[in-house]
């Protein structure tokens, strides 16, 4: 490898790229401790760019200069093309009185990563980490380091980063906006909040930067880095999981069907299969309180574009989630015979019902079971309307006012 081609272009490109501010958190006194600083997050979902963002402050104000940055793609590389000796004497010679500050992107691609980076760490250097692997970085890094590195979660854009994306700051406050709002949260429900797929226009590019980016995660996050060996089931697990977002999930129903199929596999495969996904950001769990089932949700919904569905409903739930996640970790859902709440924040006595569209004929269906449960706060968050009934005791309050709400810390 050329190493001195490689940090010349990447600097090049670091000072010309103008990378939109996150409403991720970062604290820059991170950087005065003796830590490795991991960003984790789905693959595509901005964590470079949000590298850049910091780097680029960073020399800014003087805290680095830009020569000291030596950022490699790993995704670009095959194992035995890295030589971090080669590497560091290249560097020097380029910069003989600077030191280097690392910055390695997915860093998973890498066999053994952690014996590089455990070198360069103990020769003092700074080192900025990004992978697509949840498992691989926080669990072998927390273990090999004991507790010197610090997890930045990078996840695809919220609403309101997809409003900045799209050049109408916070407008969706306003009465007189709201029409363009929704009409682009709709396009926010159909395509979702990778950065890549937002900026650009055309459906036709977005379908197929979909397609590009399922074909990555199927073939090179599973098949190839677990060794998975069933393409069939893997695709026909992800379906599965598609088709039940919002809904509770069977291993013992997938199991069940795939032998009807006639196809061989172990219930534990499944199991191992639906973890990986889970380490990839794929999907996260969601927990019954009342017993141990759970289901799933999607880290960003253009996952569903891949099989073509289209159930908006379930597309709201999910974001809906994923923008309660941003605030509390800790969410579940009740469901008991009958009686099922969507969403309930235990640790801060909240109880929300959700409903895509709220009319006349499923008013008080939606309504009924937050009137039972035993909640202080209780909410029904609605895209649409079509009914002016209210009850006491209950919010009803659209998408965009809860947004204002959880953004100003007011939900509760």
């Amino acid at each position: 490898m050329d190493c001195k081609r490689l940090i010349l272009n990447w600097q090049e490109k670091l000072k010309k790229v103008n990378p939109l501010k996150r409403d991720t958190p970062f604290n820059y006194e991170y950087l005065q401790l003796d830590k490795i600083i991991t960003f984790v997050g789905p693959r595509r979902a901005g964590k470079t760019y949000f590298m850049f963002y910091i780097l680029k402050k960073l020399i800014e104000e003087k805290k680095i200069q830009l020569e000291q940055v030596v950022f490699i793609d790993f995704t670009s590389f095959l194992d035995n093309e890295f030589d971090v000796e080669k590497l560091l004497e290249n560097f020097y010679l380029l910069y003989p009185d600077k030191a280097p500050f690392f910055v390695f992107d997915e860093i998973q691609e890498l066999k053994n990563f952690e014996k590089i980076v455990m070198y360069l760490f103990n020769m003092g250097f700074k080192i900025f980490l990004s992978g697509s692997n949840s498992k691989l970085l926080s669990s072998q890094l927390s273990t090999i380091f004991r507790g010197r590195t610090i997890d930045i979660k990078v996840l695809p854009l919220t609403f309101k980063e997809f409003l900045y994306f799209k050049w109408i700051g916070n407008k969706f406050y306003t009465e007189q906006q709201l029409w363009l709002v929704k009409n682009k949260f709709l396009e926010y429900l159909k395509f979702g909040g990778y950065p890549e797929i937002v900026l650009v226009e055309s459906e036709i590019t977005k379908l197929d930067l979909i397609n590009q980016y399922f074909t990555i995660l199927l073939y090179k996050d599973l098949l190839e880095r677990y060794g998975i060996e069933n393409e069939y089931v893997i695709k026909y697990l992800i379906k599965r999981i598609l088709y039940s977002i919002s809904k509770e999930f069977s291993i013992q129903k997938v199991f069940n069907d795939l032998k009807s199929q006639w196809v061989k596999v172990g219930k534990q495969t499944i199991y191992n299969y639906l973890e990986y996904l889970k380490e990839i950001f794929f999907v996260y769990e969601v927990l019954n309180l009342a017993k141990q089932w759970k289901k799933f949700f999607l880290y960003d919904v253009w996952y569903n574009n891949v099989y073509l569905i289209e159930n908006y409903w379930y597309r709201f739930e999910n974001v809906v989630l994923n923008h309660l996640k941003q605030k509390f970790e800790a969410v579940s859902y009740l469901k008991q015979n009958k009686y099922e709440i969507d969403f309930v924040l235990k640790e801060v006595n909240l109880a929300i019902q959700v409903c895509y569209e709220l009319n006349e004929e499923n008013f008080d269906r939606e309504i009924y079971w937050l009137t039972k449960v035993k909640c202080k706060n209780k909410y029904l968050i609605y895209f649409n309307k079509f009914t002016d009934k209210t009850v006491s005791g209950i919010k009803i309050i659209n998408f965009f006012e809860f947004l204002k709400l959880t953004n100003d810390d007011k939900l509760v």
